[in-house]
């Protein structure tokens, strides 16, 4: 086996376990997908994914800030929320507008798939944002992400990161439905 395939497979189960742990609202999640997105960074960067490099190196660095902003919230008010429809709508539209200007910008690189690799980077810190500030939303822009995704990696053999796409999607799945019993039937939208 590789080293990148190596480093591929500890970034997942790294990252595997940042999940487990963000579904049970454990701040200890933030310290794992650190690891874990730095390893991936690696590892795409590698294999000319520069948009979802950037997007690992972000995973990164808004690992230390969600490890820091979940240290300093008390549970009692820091709660799953909702999100108004049509806020959810606009940055659906902005997500799109922003994903083909950085598509447009990777295209005049040697990246693969600029534009399909730019649409799931740019979710990806959506999502993020969403999830770290516990929007259960969140879990839904990552459904479809990490299903997006396995496509994405299966494209370039990267068997370790794709499998973990399949995990993550189920395990988004079952994020949602964890998250959608805590949230509270009347509370102030975004």
């Amino acid at each position: 086996m590789d080293y990148l395939k190596i480093i591929e497979l500890v970034s997942v189960v790294f990252n595997i376990l940042f999940l487990v742990f963000l579904t049970k609202e454990k701040k200890v999640c933030w310290v794992f997908g650190i690891i874990g997105s730095l390893l991936g960074a690696f590892v795409l960067f590698k294999n000319n994914y520069y948009s979802e490099t950037l997007l690992y190196l972000f995973y990164a660095s808004i690992g230390i800030y969600g490890y820091s902003y979940w240290s300093n919230k008390r549970s009692d008010d820091f709660i799953v929320k909702r999100m108004q429809w049509s806020k959810i709508i606009n940055i659906i539209l902005a997500g799109l507008l922003i994903s083909f200007g950085l598509g447009y910008l990777m295209a005049k690189t040697d990246a693969s798939k600029p534009y399909y690799d730019a649409l799931s980077s740019v979710f990806g810190v959506i999502a993020t944002f969403l999830e770290l500030y516990k929007y259960l939303v969140s879990w839904s822009f990552w459904i479809v992400i990490n299903a997006y995704t396995i496509w994405l990696y299966d494209i370039k053999e990267l068997d370790f990161l794709a499998i973990q796409m399949i995990i993550y999607t189920l395990l988004s799945i079952y994020g949602y439905s964890k998250w959608h019993k805590k949230t509270i039937s009347v509370q102030k939208s975004l």
